[in-house]
């Protein structure tokens, strides 16, 4: 199992999840994986190869 932080797009908290193994790279359903958030009780989609959420903007510096 890997670990995963990501900010609540809801609360802003930073959330610990952890992911089960990992799938294939070929597998259609590898992509993102859906995650019930311990800060908002939301579900959220979670891009397993990079941990960011579905739809999240690149950070600006």
């Amino acid at each position: 199992m890997s670990h995963i932080i990501f900010k609540c797009p809801r609360t802003g908290m930073n959330v610990q999840h952890r992911l089960a193994d990992q799938v294939a790279p070929d597998d259609p359903q590898g992509g993102y994986e859906t995650v019930v958030c311990q800060a908002c009780s939301r579900l959220h989609f979670i891009n397993r190869s990079n941990g960011k959420l579905l739809g999240e903007q690149p950070q600006q510096r």
